[in-house]
């Protein structure tokens, strides 16, 4: 047994692995000393290794950003291969958005498996390099099959996301979470921001900057494949970065990893129906508001040009991140995990009927009326997303620290499935809705605003977080564990 001791006399001590249970995940029980009071509670969060979760925020940008990139040219793209009419290219389309999801909800469980077995940094390394492959070769397809083929090959590798954030989980603790997840979802954000934008920019160079692009032989016969390649470039830059400067955190338990049967207990599985519906909630949110934008205010939306949509589309992401990097932190410490997750929920239903006041507004002339409700829908309403964060900070207080890389696999997939079905369907009701004049057009916004109600009920059943806020900072500890057992070993003491 090796004592550490600091300046001011508190003693730590390290016990051998194999009899040692340190609290490495969100959950788990307190050592001895930290239940005698040896390691006091802190008044302010740990502080995080930055470097690690800039690097990780970096390598999250990669899913969105290769998602979105394609959304500005991919309609064209299919029409200029011959083999679709433009009247079916929507179904094309669909496909193509579908195809990722769906096999990346069939791989996530393996690759959850894989992070357990090998390790968190040769999976993301691993999901890194298929998502940079398929992304390159996306822009050189010239048949539709080609584009299907490279979707299901950026899903099969999907693993991503699921580690990252197992990765953002055990780079920090009870005491400063909600700052480092603020990071991952404003990550996410940026990447749904650039990835539109950098594919609009880039399409066609030949065309768009035929001084620079035109005598080119690649960009002509292959006009999309630049913003693919720069996708591609972006994402070697962070695999590279990631396989030379990223810290494994694989926790010893893992050695072990519970069945997927007993990690889904009643709890869990609890936890797991709040997260799915309130991502739904989300999720149908950012596919209904451009469309809303797009429908001209006759029939319930705002007859914005894409110009403008594209605006407040950038606009309504930076809020967000706003929110999640600034807000989000403060109110958990200050309230905790839970009573901030029931707080912004019970608030998110209001803000969900602003839009479709903006268009009551709008129809009876009230233009600035009508645009300062569309803003506070846009800066305050934004907040609203915090429920996505808050909702993952308590989910991960419920995992097993043996099985943190499979519960954040499972979540992942609900994401797949949520993205894969609940836009489209709220989308369908915001058409019929408007097309009939069903509640004047506003149905669509009244259903999310009952689902908004949902999530602030889930909220007031979710289980709190645990607190684990005694413990030391997790990375640190098992270094000294690391460096513990190894004296043990030496006979050194």
């Amino acid at each position: 047994m090796v004592s550490l001791r600091s300046d001011n006399d508190e003693t730590l001590t390290i016990r051998p692995a194999r009899t040692q249970e340190p609290n490495y995940g969100a959950t788990g029980p307190l050592s001895d000393d930290v239940e005698e009071g040896r390691l006091a509670k802190k008044s302010e969060p740990n502080p995080l290794d930055m470097g690690q979760i800039i690097l990780l925020s970096t390598a999250r940008i990669s899913e969105p950003l290769t998602f979105g990139i394609l959304f500005p040219f991919v309609q064209q793209m299919i029409v200029e291969t011959g083999e679709v009419s433009v009247e079916n290219v929507g179904y094309s389309v669909g496909f193509i958005e579908v195809a990722f999801s769906i096999t990346q909800c069939l791989s996530l469980l393996y690759w959850a498996r894989a992070a357990d077995k090998f390790g968190r940094k040769p999976v993301l390394i691993a999901s890194l390099f298929g998502a940079l492959s398929s992304t390159a070769l996306f822009g050189f397809c010239k048949h539709v099959w080609q584009m299907y083929a490279c979707r299901f090959l950026a899903g099969v590798f999907g693993g991503n996301a699921m580690v990252i954030r197992t990765l953002f989980t055990e780079n920090c603790d009870s005491t400063n979470q909600a700052t480092a997840f603020a990071y991952f979802a404003f990550a996410a954000n940026m990447g749904a921001v650039l990835g539109p934008t950098l594919g609009g920019y880039f399409a066609e160079p030949a065309k768009q900057w035929p001084k620079v692009f035109g005598h080119i032989q690649l960009f002509v016969r292959f006009p999309y494949a630049l913003p693919c390649i720069v996708c591609a470039i972006y994402i070697l830059v962070s695999m590279v970065l990631c396989s030379m400067y990223l810290k494994e955190t694989r926790p010893q338990e893992c050695d072990n990893p519970p069945s997927i049967k007993s990690v889904l207990t009643r709890k869990m599985v609890g936890m797991l129906g709040i997260y799915g519906w309130a991502v739904t909630v989300v999720f149908c949110i950012y596919a209904l508001f451009p469309l809303y934008l797009f429908t001209p205010v006759a029939i319930g939306g705002q007859s914005k040009n894409p110009p403008q949509i594209a605006s407040y589309g950038a606009a309504n992401g930076l809020c967000q991140g706003l929110w999640l990097l600034i807000g989000l932190p403060r109110f958990d410490r200050w309230l905790g995990t839970k009573r901030t997750f029931v707080i912004v929920s019970s608030m998110f239903p209001i803000f969900i009927l602003l839009p479709a006041l903006a268009n009551a507004f709008a129809r009876s002339d009230h233009w600035l009326l009508s645009q300062l409700s569309l803003g506070a829908f846009v800066t305050i309403g934004s907040s609203g997303n915090m429920t996505f964060t808050s909702v993952q900070l308590l989910l991960n207080s419920c995992a097993p620290p043996a099985a943190i890389a499979t519960v954040n696999g499972i979540a992942v997939a609900i994401c797949g499935i949520v993205k894969s079905i609940f836009p489209a369907v709220i989308n369908s009701i915001f058409a019929i809705s408007v097309s009939n004049q069903i509640l004047k057009g506003y149905l669509a916004w009244i259903v999310l605003a009952a689902m908004a109600a949902g999530t602030f009920v889930c909220a007031l059943y979710a289980p709190e977080a645990s607190d684990d806020s005694k413990d030391l900072d997790k990375n640190k500890r098992r270094v000294l564990e690391a460096e513990g057992e190894e004296v043990m070993e030496s006979g050194q003491f």
